[in-house]
């Protein structure tokens, strides 16, 4: 091999290194729940049919309204984040919280409830014997992280309608939101259509997030990813963070596909406890969450 050849091999690896090293070094600064490790089987994980290998992997995304993820809280936003490493494609669908589903070991309750009484274990035991998933791996943010996230991208593009508008004290249309404006975005549910549509605010914001970190550099996202360690816990392994971020950033995709449950027309509102619900029919909302999903 040429002497030119092997110097720029040896460079190039070197640099691959390097960078590795760095992502891995700040990775590793992450708020871990080592301490708090999740089930192991299926049965704990309230996994009981058998998926086949689709190259889809679903992770929990949970969102509190508190100023540590170490506070034991009800989850303010469920979502599930799909990975489709088979039609290189990324997912979300938000999880109505006041959905009346049936949590392991509780009985009948509110979905975000789940959160409170187990953590992340319980939640995603309910998530997965309710809609049929595979779910293993979390991760949970609370929102003030989201602020120095977004201030870091330089704001966020969302078009604000005028009764948003009036409420957040904007101007409509299209908007450059900072972290403040951004979060009391997405935090807004009294007004337009109620929580659906604050779940809308919410994907909307997490797909212009996705949209900013797409185009930047490395140096660029070594940045977000340190103004998110703070606010961040989860039960993936470091290899595992950089491995699904590869894989999405190979994707080259513009934006996030976006699913809601319960789905329209498949559920009832009811008051029950004294409790005002979303009373989902199951089988129907697991069905069309597969099809979302796995493109059955």
């Amino acid at each position: 091999m040429k002497r030119w050849v092997k110097i720029m091999l040896g460079t190039i690896l070197a640099c691959v290194f390097a960078i590795s090293g760095a992502f891995y070094y700040i990775i590793n600064k992450m708020n871990r729940v080592d301490k708090v490790e999740l089930p192991k089987t299926n049965e704990e994980l309230g996994i009981t049919e058998r998926v086949e290998d689709t190259g889809v992997i679903n992770i929990a995304l949970f969102g509190l309204d508190a100023r540590s993820v170490k506070e034991r809280s009800r989850s303010d936003s469920m979502i599930v984040l799909s990975i489709d490493k088979k039609n290189k494609k990324v997912k979300m669908t938000s999880l109505m919280r006041d959905m009346y589903v049936n949590i392991p070991g509780r009985g009948g309750d509110r979905l975000n409830h789940a959160y409170a009484y187990g953590g992340p274990a319980l939640a995603i035991k309910t998530i997965n014997s309710n809609f049929g998933l595979d779910i293993k791996d979390f991760i949970t943010i609370n929102f003030w992280g989201l602020e120095d996230v977004i201030d870091t991208l330089g704001g966020v593009q969302i078009d604000i309608k005028p009764y948003e508008a009036k409420a957040l004290g904007l101007k409509e249309g299209p908007q450059i939101l900072n972290g403040k404006q951004a979060l009391a975005y997405s935090r807004l549910r009294y007004y337009g259509n109620g929580d659906y549509e604050r779940t809308e605010r919410q994907r909307r914001i997490l797909n212009e997030i996705f949209k900013n970190v797409s185009v930047l550099n490395y140096n660029e996202v070594v940045k977000v990813i340190e103004k998110l360690l703070p606010h961040v816990q989860t039960s993936l392994s470091n290899m595992q963070i950089i491995s699904l971020a590869k894989d999405v950033y190979d994707f080259k995709v513009e934006s996030i596909e976006q699913y809601r449950l319960p789905v329209d027309g498949t559920f009832t509102s009811q008051r029950i406890r004294g409790m005002a619900v979303l009373v989902p029919n199951i089988e129907e909302n697991r069905n069309k969450l597969k099809n979302f999903i796995y493109n059955n």
